[in-house]
């Protein structure tokens, strides 16, 4: 369960970063694409924290909310700055 939630994370970084360039969130300020893809991330959780089973909630524990978060945003930011250059 934790490798998927991992995976579903690297996937939704990458997703978040298409969208981030595509709706431009980078302007005026970054700030406002960061808030957004802060705010995916918080909605994604608690998404799961409704549809996962009480049993297996317990078993995640803390990892429901941290597994993955390294690698969502560093996936957001490298699908940015590549499909930002990519597109210019």
């Amino acid at each position: 369960l934790e490798d998927k939630l991992y995976w579903g994370r690297f996937v939704g970084g990458i997703i978040m970063g298409f969208i981030t360039t595509y709706l431009k969130l980078y302007e005026p300020s970054i700030l406002t694409g960061i808030l957004v893809v802060i705010l995916a991330y918080m909605l994604s959780t608690l998404i799961l924290r409704v549809l996962l089973p009480d049993e297996k909630r317990r078993k995640l524990g803390r990892n429901l909310y941290l597994s993955g978060a390294g690698t969502y945003a560093a996936m957001w930011l490298i699908t940015m700055i590549m499909v930002y250059n990519l597109a210019s």
